[in-house]
């Protein structure tokens, strides 16, 4: 049985495991490494199966006009490409946006396919007036306000994300 949990101390190896051979580069995993180094971290939750790490996912603050109003962004998401397509992102996206209304977090961002992540609720940012820093993200910006009303205009990243490519 597939259980999604919140990372706890000593997933960090099998999460950089999971992370690199889920996108087969180091950037998503040096960034995952960097927002934990840096506190940076909201949400971390983990798919485990029969004890191993199948996937991660990681939820971290986001700036809306330069303030810190409570929105979160969705990245990266990871999952063991022998495991991906059989709903373990699926799972660990709705257990981390559970996690993220109880929590009392006013909406999440994510930069991602858009027919995917409208099954969660998700819809372009910019029906809800919210802009990305990064100017070709178009409909894969995508947002899900928890609150009412959505705030409007640009959301930032943390800094570590700057080093993606």
């Amino acid at each position: 049985m597939l259980i999604c949990r919140t990372e706890r101390p000593g997933d960090g190896d099998d999460i950089d495991e999971v992370v690199y051979a889920a996108f087969e580069r180091d950037d998503e995993a040096d960034l995952v490494w960097a927002l934990r180094e840096q506190g940076a971290i909201s949400l971390s939750q983990v798919a485990e199966y029969e004890g191993a790490i199948m996937g991660h996912l990681v939820m971290s603050p986001v700036l809306v006009n330069g303030e810190d109003i409570g929105w979160l962004g969705l990245a990266p998401v990871s999952v063991w490409p022998e495991c991906q397509r059989q709903g373990v992102a699926s799972a660990m996206i709705r257990e981390a946006l559970d996690s993220a209304n109880e929590l009392d977090w006013s909406g999440v961002v994510v930069l991602g396919e858009p027919d995917f992540y409208r099954r969660f609720g998700f819809r372009p940012a910019s029906e809800l007036g919210l802009e990305c820093a990064y100017p070709d993200a178009g409909d894969a910006f995508m947002a899900l306000a928890l609150k009412q009303p959505a705030p409007r205009g640009l959301i930032s990243y943390h800094p570590a994300f700057d080093n993606l490519t």
